[in-house]
């Protein structure tokens, strides 16, 4: 797939592309929002992606690619030298620059099909991951591994975010219709359900449930988990203050913590992580536009206002960042739906100081 804002710069790519060997089909697209549907549904293998497109940049598009489509290999394409570092952040393969030499272009195709045959070798080999944020799955050497029983789900969840906990808290946490006794007993039995998942899956090694003096425990051994990453890089972002690393560090973050779980035990650690992605989102929205790079604040200050439907601020921000960007339009429709949605909530209208700073911003 190609994308890049400028015709003739597809139409010569496309006829590059068309010389080196191995491709089966080129899909090319002049509006990088289109193009994003298209890639978010195919999922293409390459992307040669140019970085200075409107409404959305190269970057901005890559970075909210990745949760979609992480085993696409990204060449990224502009005019400018000066957007290598913040390129290769983002894991490119390759970045080319206009005019696209063919010699250089055949280099990178050749480097692509080496990564892509490595690719294929690597896969052979099993990786234990566990996604808590957004989706629930944990992966093993042979596969997602399928629960028994949605408790006995829940349970592992419960053990892995606390790696610990007596019988009358996880009763009281987990099992909470359950008297002590019975539930002691189903505790107990979804435990034993939860060994036999794991070995199965060949993850006893790797994940250790023990009990003792009435405790449960969870040790683990070699599994990623994505809390942890996002943890440790967003945290390490906002400390260098570095809006390419917050970039990275926001890509990571798929979902609220086990965000289908309803159960009162998860919301005070599901509260923290998104905390943490909330306060990464407001510095990296007001450093790209201090950077004057409003085009790419844009999809983080709309990210904002769907995580907190109704903070004044972020509709604020958001509204003022519309009409800097030249798209007024937008801004007053979101001015009147954050209106509304307001007064259906909060059963009273706008405060007068939101209205003020409203009114001077659409002069």
């Amino acid at each position: 797939m190609v994308i890049d804002d400028e015709w003739p710069a597809l139409e010569q790519m496309r006829e590059l592309l068309l010389q080196c060997e191995g491709i089966s089909s080129i899909l090319v697209y002049d509006n990088p929002r289109e193009a994003f549907t298209a890639a978010v549904e195919q999922k293409p293998d390459i992307l040669f992606l140019d970085i200075q497109m409107p409404e959305l940049s190269g970057l901005a598009f890559a970075e909210k690619l990745l949760p979609y489509s992480p085993d696409t290999d990204i060449v990224f394409v502009t005019a400018y030298r000066n957007y290598a570092v913040e390129a290769f952040e983002l894991s490119a393969v390759d970045y080319l620059l206009k005019p696209v030499d063919p010699s250089r272009l055949l280099k990178t195709w050749n480097k692509l099909l080496t990564k892509r045959m490595l690719s294929s070798t690597a896969e052979t080999r099993a990786v234990t991951t566990f996604r808590l944020l957004g989706d629930y799955e944990l992966t093993g050497p042979h596969g997602t591994v399928k629960w028994n029983t949605h408790k006995a789900e829940e349970l592992f969840a419960y053990l892995w975010v606390h790696r610990q906990g007596s019988v009358s808290v996880i009763l009281n946490d987990v099992f909470p219709q359950w008297n002590y006794e019975k539930g002691k007993q189903y505790l107990h039995t979804t435990v034993y359900q939860i060994r036999k998942t794991l070995k199965k899956a060949a993850l006893e090694e790797s994940i250790e449930l023990s009990f003792d003096r009435e405790n449960y425990r969870l040790e683990s051994r070699g599994i990623e988990d994505d809390t942890e990453k996002f943890n440790d890089t967003a945290t390490r972002a906002l400390g260098n203050n570095q809006l390419e690393d917050m970039r990275a560090a926001a890509a990571l973050y798929q979902g609220d913590l086990l965000q289908s779980l309803d159960s009162l035990w998860v919301y005070s650690t599901r509260d923290k992580y998104r905390r943490l992605y909330l306060k990464l989102l407001e510095k990296l929205t007001l450093g790209l536009v201090q950077a004057g790079r409003p085009y790419e604040a844009e999809d983080y200050a709309v990210r904002l206002t769907e995580l907190e439907p109704l903070e004044e601020s972020y509709a604020l921000q958001l509204i003022s960042l519309y009409y800097e960007i030249g798209k007024p339009l937008r801004a007053q429709r979101k001015f009147t739906q954050f209106r509304d949605s307001y007064k259906a909530e909060m059963g009273d209208g706008l405060p007068d100081w939101f209205l003020e700073v409203y009114q001077r911003l659409g002069k």
